[in-house]
Protein backbone atom coordinates (compact mmCIF):
# COMPACT_ATOMS: atom_id res chain seq x y z
CA UNK A 1 0.00 0.00 0.00
CA UNK A 2 0.94 3.53 -0.52
CA UNK A 3 2.80 5.46 1.89
CA UNK A 4 0.62 8.56 2.36
CA UNK A 5 1.31 9.89 6.00
CA UNK A 6 3.61 12.58 4.80
CA UNK A 7 1.62 13.85 1.52
CA UNK A 8 -2.04 14.11 3.16
CA UNK A 9 -1.81 13.65 7.04
CA UNK A 10 -2.03 17.38 7.85
CA UNK A 11 -4.75 18.55 5.84
CA UNK A 12 -3.46 18.87 2.28
CA UNK A 13 -6.12 16.76 0.56
CA UNK A 14 -6.02 15.26 -3.13
CA UNK A 15 -5.80 18.19 -5.28
CA UNK A 16 -7.57 20.07 -2.64
CA UNK A 17 -10.62 17.51 -4.39
CA UNK A 18 -12.65 14.75 -2.66
CA UNK A 19 -13.62 11.52 -4.11
CA UNK A 20 -17.36 11.71 -5.20
CA UNK A 21 -17.70 8.44 -2.84
CA UNK A 22 -15.62 8.27 0.55
CA UNK A 23 -15.97 6.77 3.63
CA UNK A 24 -14.69 8.39 7.41
CA UNK A 25 -13.60 5.85 10.30
CA UNK A 26 -13.55 6.69 13.89
CA UNK A 27 -11.43 4.40 15.87
CA UNK A 28 -12.13 5.35 18.91
CA UNK A 29 -10.90 3.24 21.93
CA UNK A 30 -13.94 0.87 22.77
CA UNK A 31 -16.30 1.01 19.23
CA UNK A 32 -15.34 1.96 15.64
CA UNK A 33 -17.78 4.27 13.74
CA UNK A 34 -18.08 4.28 9.69
CA UNK A 35 -19.85 6.89 7.59
CA UNK A 36 -19.98 6.88 3.76
CA UNK A 37 -20.21 9.73 2.68
CA UNK A 38 -21.15 11.50 -1.61
CA UNK A 39 -20.31 14.91 -2.30
CA UNK A 40 -23.22 17.26 -3.69
CA UNK A 41 -21.36 20.22 -4.73
CA UNK A 42 -19.58 21.63 -1.94
CA UNK A 43 -21.17 19.71 0.66
CA UNK A 44 -21.52 16.19 1.72
CA UNK A 45 -24.50 13.62 2.15
CA UNK A 46 -24.20 11.09 4.51
CA UNK A 47 -25.83 7.75 2.82
CA UNK A 48 -24.68 4.91 5.41
CA UNK A 49 -23.83 4.63 9.20
CA UNK A 50 -22.48 2.02 11.16
CA UNK A 51 -20.69 0.97 14.62
CA UNK A 52 -19.40 -2.17 15.84
CA UNK A 53 -17.86 -2.36 19.59
CA UNK A 54 -14.38 -4.35 20.38
CA UNK A 55 -12.40 -4.89 23.07
CA UNK A 56 -9.90 -1.56 23.69
CA UNK A 57 -7.37 -1.77 21.36
CA UNK A 58 -5.29 1.02 23.52
CA UNK A 59 -6.03 3.25 26.28
CA UNK A 60 -3.36 5.47 26.41
CA UNK A 61 -0.01 6.61 24.80
CA UNK A 62 2.38 3.83 27.32
CA UNK A 63 0.45 1.24 24.74
CA UNK A 64 -0.53 3.05 22.00
CA UNK A 65 0.05 -0.39 19.72
CA UNK A 66 -2.94 -1.01 16.98
CA UNK A 67 -3.93 -4.83 17.29
CA UNK A 68 -4.30 -5.32 13.44
CA UNK A 69 -6.72 -8.01 13.36
CA UNK A 70 -9.41 -7.43 16.18
CA UNK A 71 -9.49 -3.36 14.92
CA UNK A 72 -9.50 -4.46 10.82
CA UNK A 73 -12.49 -7.06 12.00
CA UNK A 74 -14.03 -3.98 13.77
CA UNK A 75 -13.78 -1.69 11.30
CA UNK A 76 -15.00 -4.45 8.43
CA UNK A 77 -18.01 -4.79 10.65
CA UNK A 78 -18.84 -1.01 10.61
CA UNK A 79 -18.02 -0.06 7.23
CA UNK A 80 -20.03 -2.96 5.78
CA UNK A 81 -23.03 -1.91 7.73
CA UNK A 82 -22.70 0.86 6.70
CA UNK A 83 -22.28 0.20 3.06
CA UNK A 84 -24.91 -1.96 3.30
CA UNK A 85 -27.29 1.31 4.55
CA UNK A 86 -26.58 2.71 1.34
CA UNK A 87 -28.57 0.43 -0.71
CA UNK A 88 -31.61 2.40 0.92
CA UNK A 89 -30.48 5.82 -0.32
CA UNK A 90 -29.08 5.57 -3.69
CA UNK A 91 -29.49 3.30 -6.45
CA UNK A 92 -26.63 1.17 -5.94
CA UNK A 93 -24.75 0.11 -2.77
CA UNK A 94 -21.47 2.58 -2.04
CA UNK A 95 -18.64 1.04 -1.51
CA UNK A 96 -16.06 3.84 -1.17
CA UNK A 97 -12.53 2.83 -2.74
CA UNK A 98 -10.94 6.01 -0.18
CA UNK A 99 -11.18 6.28 3.79
CA UNK A 100 -10.61 9.29 5.91
CA UNK A 101 -9.03 7.94 9.95
CA UNK A 102 -9.97 9.39 12.68
CA UNK A 103 -7.34 8.22 15.42
CA UNK A 104 -8.39 8.13 18.92
CA UNK A 105 -7.15 11.36 21.05
CA UNK A 106 -5.94 8.51 23.82
CA UNK A 107 -2.80 7.98 21.43
CA UNK A 108 -2.19 11.99 20.60
CA UNK A 109 -0.57 14.84 22.53
CA UNK A 110 -2.01 18.01 21.17
CA UNK A 111 0.08 21.01 22.28
CA UNK A 112 -0.07 24.66 21.41
CA UNK A 113 2.87 26.88 21.90
CA UNK A 114 3.42 30.70 21.06
CA UNK A 115 5.95 32.99 19.80
CA UNK A 116 6.68 36.64 20.91
CA UNK A 117 8.16 38.87 18.63
CA UNK A 118 9.21 42.54 19.64
CA UNK A 119 9.57 44.63 16.30
CA UNK A 120 12.41 46.58 15.04
CA UNK A 121 10.22 49.25 13.37
CA UNK A 122 6.57 49.42 15.42
CA UNK A 123 5.64 52.49 13.19
CA UNK A 124 5.93 50.15 9.90
CA UNK A 125 2.92 47.77 9.08
CA UNK A 126 2.96 44.18 9.89
CA UNK A 127 4.38 42.17 6.37
CA UNK A 128 3.20 38.83 5.37
CA UNK A 129 6.96 38.31 5.05
CA UNK A 130 7.02 38.85 9.08
CA UNK A 131 4.62 37.04 9.47
CA UNK A 132 5.87 33.91 7.87
CA UNK A 133 9.08 34.33 9.67
CA UNK A 134 7.01 34.45 12.98
CA UNK A 135 4.80 31.23 12.20
CA UNK A 136 8.32 29.23 10.99
CA UNK A 137 9.93 30.27 14.44
CA UNK A 138 6.89 29.35 16.46
CA UNK A 139 6.87 26.05 14.92
CA UNK A 140 10.71 25.40 15.09
CA UNK A 141 9.95 25.85 18.76
CA UNK A 142 7.30 23.79 19.35
CA UNK A 143 8.15 21.01 17.52
CA UNK A 144 11.68 21.05 19.37
CA UNK A 145 9.57 21.54 22.40
CA UNK A 146 7.15 18.56 21.48
CA UNK A 147 10.22 16.09 20.85
CA UNK A 148 11.80 16.84 23.89
CA UNK A 149 9.10 16.43 26.12
CA UNK A 150 6.67 13.94 25.21
CA UNK A 151 9.17 10.93 24.77
CA UNK A 152 8.34 9.40 28.28
CA UNK A 153 4.95 8.69 26.82
CA UNK A 154 6.37 6.32 23.81
CA UNK A 155 7.92 3.98 26.23
CA UNK A 156 8.58 0.67 24.44
CA UNK A 157 7.19 2.47 21.09
CA UNK A 158 10.36 3.56 19.28
CA UNK A 159 10.21 6.94 20.55
CA UNK A 160 9.63 8.25 17.05
CA UNK A 161 6.81 10.59 16.48
CA UNK A 162 4.63 11.32 13.32
CA UNK A 163 2.78 15.33 13.01
CA UNK A 164 -0.49 14.49 12.58
CA UNK A 165 -2.02 17.81 12.55
CA UNK A 166 -0.53 21.17 12.70
CA UNK A 167 -1.92 25.02 12.24
CA UNK A 168 -2.36 28.58 13.01
CA UNK A 169 -4.37 28.81 16.01
CA UNK A 170 -3.76 32.80 16.76
CA UNK A 171 -2.29 36.03 15.70
CA UNK A 172 -1.83 38.70 18.56
CA UNK A 173 -0.30 42.39 18.06
CA UNK A 174 0.54 43.93 21.13
CA UNK A 175 -1.98 41.38 23.06
CA UNK A 176 -4.93 42.01 21.03
CA UNK A 177 -6.61 38.93 19.14
CA UNK A 178 -6.44 39.59 15.48
CA UNK A 179 -7.47 37.34 12.66
CA UNK A 180 -5.20 39.26 10.01
CA UNK A 181 -1.82 40.90 11.34
CA UNK A 182 -0.91 41.68 7.78
CA UNK A 183 -0.63 45.57 7.45
CA UNK A 184 -1.30 46.53 11.28
CA UNK A 185 1.38 48.37 13.51
CA UNK A 186 2.19 47.50 16.81
CA UNK A 187 4.96 46.92 18.97
CA UNK A 188 5.08 42.83 19.64
CA UNK A 189 3.82 40.60 17.06
CA UNK A 190 2.46 36.77 18.65
CA UNK A 191 1.89 33.53 16.64
CA UNK A 192 0.25 30.27 18.66
CA UNK A 193 0.82 27.23 16.87
CA UNK A 194 -1.54 24.10 17.36
CA UNK A 195 0.26 20.82 16.92
CA UNK A 196 -1.09 17.30 17.25
CA UNK A 197 1.37 14.00 17.33
CA UNK A 198 1.22 10.74 17.29
CA UNK A 199 3.31 7.38 17.55
CA UNK A 200 4.76 6.46 13.97
CA UNK A 201 4.18 2.65 15.16
CA UNK A 202 0.44 3.14 16.11
CA UNK A 203 0.18 4.75 12.73
CA UNK A 204 2.13 2.09 10.62
CA UNK A 205 -0.62 -0.12 12.52
CA UNK A 206 -3.59 1.47 11.69
CA UNK A 207 -1.93 1.66 7.84
CA UNK A 208 -2.03 -2.24 8.06
CA UNK A 209 -5.33 -2.24 8.91
CA UNK A 210 -6.26 0.51 6.10
CA UNK A 211 -4.61 -2.65 3.60
CA UNK A 212 -6.39 -5.34 4.86
CA UNK A 213 -9.84 -3.83 4.42
CA UNK A 214 -9.16 -2.89 0.51
CA UNK A 215 -8.54 0.78 1.03
CA UNK A 216 -6.63 3.95 -0.01
CA UNK A 217 -6.15 6.19 2.77
CA UNK A 218 -7.44 9.88 1.86
CA UNK A 219 -6.32 11.73 5.12
CA UNK A 220 -5.72 10.85 8.65
CA UNK A 221 -7.00 13.16 11.20
CA UNK A 222 -7.78 13.39 15.45
CA UNK A 223 -11.05 14.92 16.89
CA UNK A 224 -9.30 17.82 17.98
CA UNK A 225 -9.42 20.44 15.47
CA UNK A 226 -12.60 18.94 13.87
CA UNK A 227 -14.91 19.34 16.37
CA UNK A 228 -13.95 22.78 17.29
CA UNK A 229 -14.37 23.54 13.43
CA UNK A 230 -17.67 22.09 14.09
CA UNK A 231 -18.95 24.03 16.81
CA UNK A 232 -21.65 26.43 17.24
CA UNK A 233 -20.61 30.10 17.00
CA UNK A 234 -16.82 28.88 16.70
CA UNK A 235 -16.10 29.85 19.61
CA UNK A 236 -16.07 28.72 23.56
CA UNK A 237 -14.94 25.33 25.53
CA UNK A 238 -15.98 22.03 23.52
CA UNK A 239 -16.18 18.79 26.38
CA UNK A 240 -15.41 15.20 24.26
CA UNK A 241 -17.05 12.52 26.92
CA UNK A 242 -14.91 9.64 24.93
CA UNK A 243 -14.48 6.07 25.77
CA UNK A 244 -11.20 6.41 27.84
CA UNK A 245 -11.07 10.20 28.27
CA UNK A 246 -12.86 13.49 28.46
CA UNK A 247 -11.07 15.85 25.88
CA UNK A 248 -11.44 19.43 26.36
CA UNK A 249 -10.71 22.43 23.91
CA UNK A 250 -10.57 25.84 24.19
CA UNK A 251 -11.46 27.15 20.87
CA UNK A 252 -11.76 30.66 19.45
CA UNK A 253 -12.73 31.45 15.68
CA UNK A 254 -13.08 27.39 14.75
CA UNK A 255 -9.62 26.70 15.85
CA UNK A 256 -8.05 25.11 18.89
CA UNK A 257 -6.27 27.18 20.98
CA UNK A 258 -5.38 24.78 23.80
CA UNK A 259 -6.56 21.37 25.00
CA UNK A 260 -6.14 18.85 27.61
CA UNK A 261 -7.05 14.96 28.55
CA UNK A 262 -9.15 13.90 31.35
CA UNK A 263 -8.46 10.29 31.84
CA UNK A 264 -12.47 9.64 32.88
CA UNK A 265 -14.60 8.59 30.14
CA UNK A 266 -17.60 6.30 29.54
CA UNK A 267 -15.76 2.68 30.03
CA UNK A 268 -15.02 4.40 33.92
CA UNK A 269 -18.79 4.40 34.18
CA UNK A 270 -19.35 0.82 32.85
CA UNK A 271 -16.44 -0.07 35.36
CA UNK A 272 -18.36 1.82 38.38
CA UNK A 273 -21.33 -0.15 37.56
CA UNK A 274 -19.43 -3.35 37.16
CA UNK A 275 -18.07 -3.35 40.23
CA UNK A 276 -21.60 -1.81 42.16
CA UNK A 277 -23.49 -4.24 41.06
CA UNK A 278 -20.95 -7.24 40.59
CA UNK A 279 -21.79 -7.74 36.94
CA UNK A 280 -19.10 -8.79 34.59
CA UNK A 281 -17.76 -5.71 31.93
CA UNK A 282 -20.65 -6.76 28.92
CA UNK A 283 -23.39 -6.71 30.81
CA UNK A 284 -22.61 -2.95 32.99
CA UNK A 285 -22.38 -1.85 29.29
CA UNK A 286 -25.49 -3.00 28.39
CA UNK A 287 -26.92 -1.99 31.99
CA UNK A 288 -25.20 1.50 31.48
CA UNK A 289 -26.58 1.87 27.95
CA UNK A 290 -30.02 0.71 29.14
CA UNK A 291 -29.79 3.58 31.96
CA UNK A 292 -29.05 6.22 28.96
CA UNK A 293 -32.22 5.28 27.18
CA UNK A 294 -34.52 5.19 30.24
CA UNK A 295 -34.95 1.20 29.80
CA UNK A 296 -34.72 0.72 33.49
CA UNK A 297 -37.30 0.47 35.88
CA UNK A 298 -37.98 2.85 38.69
CA UNK A 299 -36.26 1.38 42.12
CA UNK A 300 -33.26 0.35 39.15
CA UNK A 301 -32.86 3.35 37.72
CA UNK A 302 -32.17 4.90 41.04
CA UNK A 303 -29.84 2.69 42.27
CA UNK A 304 -28.18 2.63 39.07
CA UNK A 305 -28.11 6.77 39.20
CA UNK A 306 -27.12 6.56 42.53
CA UNK A 307 -24.17 5.17 41.17
CA UNK A 308 -22.98 7.60 38.23
CA UNK A 309 -23.98 10.28 40.25
CA UNK A 310 -21.11 9.62 42.20
CA UNK A 311 -18.57 9.27 39.62
CA UNK A 312 -19.96 12.14 38.06
CA UNK A 313 -18.87 14.12 41.10
CA UNK A 314 -15.50 13.11 40.49
CA UNK A 315 -15.68 13.54 36.32
CA UNK A 316 -16.40 17.23 36.92
CA UNK A 317 -14.15 18.31 39.67
CA UNK A 318 -11.56 16.82 37.17
CA UNK A 319 -13.08 18.94 34.17
CA UNK A 320 -12.77 21.68 36.05
CA UNK A 321 -8.88 21.35 36.95
CA UNK A 322 -8.17 20.85 32.90
CA UNK A 323 -10.71 23.91 32.28
CA UNK A 324 -9.10 26.23 34.92
CA UNK A 325 -5.40 25.66 33.39
CA UNK A 326 -6.88 26.02 30.11
CA UNK A 327 -8.44 29.52 30.44
CA UNK A 328 -6.14 30.63 32.95
CA UNK A 329 -6.64 34.43 32.81
CA UNK A 330 -9.07 34.42 30.17
CA UNK A 331 -12.09 33.03 32.09
CA UNK A 332 -14.74 30.91 31.10
CA UNK A 333 -16.06 30.99 28.12
CA UNK A 334 -19.48 31.56 27.74
CA UNK A 335 -20.67 28.77 25.42
CA UNK A 336 -19.61 25.13 26.49
CA UNK A 337 -20.75 22.43 23.86
CA UNK A 338 -21.01 18.69 25.09
CA UNK A 339 -20.27 15.49 22.72
CA UNK A 340 -19.15 12.20 22.37
CA UNK A 341 -20.77 8.72 22.70
CA UNK A 342 -20.60 9.88 26.26
CA UNK A 343 -22.49 12.78 26.50
CA UNK A 344 -25.87 10.63 26.09
CA UNK A 345 -25.52 9.59 30.03
CA UNK A 346 -28.24 10.89 32.13
CA UNK A 347 -27.00 13.85 34.49
CA UNK A 348 -23.98 14.61 32.76
CA UNK A 349 -25.14 17.94 31.01
CA UNK A 350 -26.97 18.59 34.61
CA UNK A 351 -24.02 18.32 36.42
CA UNK A 352 -22.20 20.76 34.08
CA UNK A 353 -25.09 23.13 33.63
CA UNK A 354 -25.51 23.00 37.62
CA UNK A 355 -21.56 23.46 38.50
CA UNK A 356 -20.70 26.38 40.47
CA UNK A 357 -18.39 27.76 37.53
CA UNK A 358 -18.99 31.41 39.28
CA UNK A 359 -17.32 30.48 42.61
CA UNK A 360 -14.34 29.03 41.22
CA UNK A 361 -13.88 30.32 38.03
CA UNK A 362 -13.02 33.78 36.52
CA UNK A 363 -16.70 34.51 35.11
CA UNK A 364 -19.50 36.45 35.81
CA UNK A 365 -22.28 34.26 34.70
CA UNK A 366 -23.19 30.66 34.12
CA UNK A 367 -22.22 28.93 30.74
CA UNK A 368 -24.95 27.77 28.43
CA UNK A 369 -24.26 24.45 27.58
CA UNK A 370 -24.79 23.13 24.43
CA UNK A 371 -25.11 19.46 23.08
CA UNK A 372 -23.42 19.12 19.94
CA UNK A 373 -25.46 17.48 17.61
CA UNK A 374 -23.68 15.36 14.49
CA UNK A 375 -27.01 15.95 12.09
CA UNK A 376 -26.25 20.02 12.78
CA UNK A 377 -22.39 20.18 11.55
CA UNK A 378 -22.44 22.41 8.76
CA UNK A 379 -21.89 20.92 5.01
CA UNK A 380 -22.47 17.36 5.83
CA UNK A 381 -26.29 16.60 4.86
CA UNK A 382 -28.03 13.36 6.58
CA UNK A 383 -29.58 11.23 3.95
CA UNK A 384 -29.87 8.35 6.77
CA UNK A 385 -31.68 9.29 9.88
CA UNK A 386 -28.74 8.33 11.61
CA UNK A 387 -26.86 11.12 12.84
CA UNK A 388 -29.29 11.68 15.58
CA UNK A 389 -26.98 9.72 17.34
CA UNK A 390 -24.38 11.25 19.25
CA UNK A 391 -21.77 8.90 18.90
CA UNK A 392 -21.50 9.36 15.25
CA UNK A 393 -20.61 13.24 16.25
CA UNK A 394 -16.71 13.19 16.11
CA UNK A 395 -17.03 10.79 12.30
CA UNK A 396 -19.61 13.84 10.95
CA UNK A 397 -17.02 16.21 12.92
CA UNK A 398 -14.32 14.90 10.62
CA UNK A 399 -15.98 14.38 7.27
CA UNK A 400 -16.89 18.32 7.71
CA UNK A 401 -13.20 18.94 8.51
CA UNK A 402 -12.47 17.26 5.64
CA UNK A 403 -14.69 19.47 3.54
CA UNK A 404 -13.41 22.49 5.10
CA UNK A 405 -10.18 21.78 4.65
CA UNK A 406 -10.48 20.89 0.79
CA UNK A 407 -12.63 24.18 0.14
CA UNK A 408 -11.23 26.61 2.68
CA UNK A 409 -8.07 28.49 2.64
CA UNK A 410 -5.03 27.09 4.51
CA UNK A 411 -2.31 29.52 3.93
CA UNK A 412 -0.37 29.41 6.78
CA UNK A 413 0.01 25.28 7.09
CA UNK A 414 2.23 25.36 4.14
CA UNK A 415 4.50 26.94 6.25
CA UNK A 416 4.18 24.89 9.52
CA UNK A 417 4.49 22.08 7.20
CA UNK A 418 7.94 22.82 5.87
CA UNK A 419 9.52 23.24 9.08
CA UNK A 420 12.45 20.97 9.56
CA UNK A 421 11.50 18.68 11.96
CA UNK A 422 13.66 17.13 14.86
CA UNK A 423 15.07 13.65 14.91
CA UNK A 424 12.21 12.32 17.06
CA UNK A 425 9.90 12.87 13.76
CA UNK A 426 9.98 9.98 11.45
CA UNK A 427 11.79 11.19 8.43
CA UNK A 428 13.00 14.20 10.65
CA UNK A 429 12.72 17.12 7.88
CA UNK A 430 10.77 19.10 6.36
CA UNK A 431 7.83 17.78 4.64
CA UNK A 432 8.32 17.51 0.45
Amino acid sequence: MRRLWATFAGGKALGREIPADCAVLDLGTVQTKALVLQTQGRDMLVVGAGKAQYEPHVSGMRDARADVRELAQSCDRALRQAEEMTERYCPRQVVPDWVVLCVPDCVTVARTHTVTHQRSSPGHPVTESELGDVVRRAQRLALRQLSESIGHHFAGLGNKLELLETRVAAFQVDGRSVTGPAGLHGEKLAATVFNVVAPASYLRGVEAVVERLGLEILRVSSSWQALASAMLGRQGLCIDVGGSTTDVMMVRNGKTRAAASVPLGGRDFTTRLATTFGLPHEDAERLKLAYSVGRLDERLTLRVGDAVDELLEEWVKAVETAVEALCGSEGLPRHLSLCGGGSILPGIADVVRSYPWMSRLNCTQPPEVRLMEPGRIPGILDGTGQLGDPQYTCATAVAGYLREGCFGAQAWETFLWAVERPDAFVDGGGRT
